[in-house]
């Protein structure tokens, strides 16, 4: 089973940090997700958001602030026990170059994507990357600087598809991307089915577990035959890999 680490191993540690990933690449992770901002320099900043209100710091606006002001950030885990400074993506490329990604786009600004493109080619990066875009102008601007590479649907077609895969509608509102992701369960009640999830891997798409963030979670996936999920924490389910 693959396993991509949603920020990090978030949900233990300050998401988006070193401090994050580098815990869940000692859990064992195959990739990492990760959002990303420019500052106002344009440098490729990590932060799910613009404005770190979550962080305490509603002043601290990553659009707003130069990148060498925004690594000096720290932010803290989720019970407020852990801090470390935000960072760069080349920062994170540089530490883990051998890992598969997968960027989250957090703004449809063309720069962001030019500005990865020549990122990726500085570095001699592998291509090895999925995209999250969030309206239709980020998908226009991965299929023309990044022809080849894949992206998820947006969460409204998803929760479309959701829906309808919990009625039984499996193929209803099933979006066209060749990668697909939905959550074990919603409201306590099993989202996708193995039939479902063979059917999608027999026309050559790919389907991705997301978010996964228990054994009970990670037990469907595993009855279903999914081999790729996304979770907050990569040393759970490294251990239970371990384990089965």
């Amino acid at each position: 089973m693959k396993i991509y680490a949603h920020r990090g191993s978030s949900l233990l540690w300050p998401e988006n940090t070193l401090l994050a990933f580098n815990h869940a690449h000692e859990a064992g992770a195959t990739g990492f997700e990760t959002d990303l901002r420019l500052s106002k320099n344009g440098e490729i900043i990590l932060s799910h958001d613009d404005a770190l209100h979550r962080f305490g710091k509603p002043q601290k606006i990553i659009s707003k602030l130069a990148a060498e002001e925004i690594i000096h950030t720290k932010i803290s885990s989720r019970d407020a026990g852990l801090q470390d400074h935000l960072i760069t993506l080349k920062t994170l490329l540089k530490a883990f170059p051998n890992k598969d990604y997968i960027f989250d786009c957090k703004i449809s600004d063309r720069q962001l994507f030019e500005s990865l493109k020549q990122l990726l080619d500085d570095l001699k990066f592998h291509n090895r990357i999925w995209f999250l875009t969030w309206d239709a102008a980020g998908d226009r601007h991965v299929k023309e600087i990044f022809p080849g590479c894949d992206f998820f649907p947006r969460v409204p077609r998803s929760y479309a598809w959701g829906v309808g895969t919990l009625l039984g509608l499996n193929r209803l509102f099933e979006p066209d991307n060749t990668i697909l992701s939905l959550p074990a369960y919603h409201f306590g009640l099993p989202v996708f089915s193995a039939r479902q999830i063979s059917s999608i891997q027999s026309r050559g798409k790919t389907f991705v577990g997301y978010l996964i963030n228990s054994e009970k979670d990670a037990r469907r996936c595993r009855e279903c035959g999914i081999n790729i999920i996304l979770t907050d924490r990569p040393d759970l389910f490294s251990r239970t890999l371990v384990e089965n």
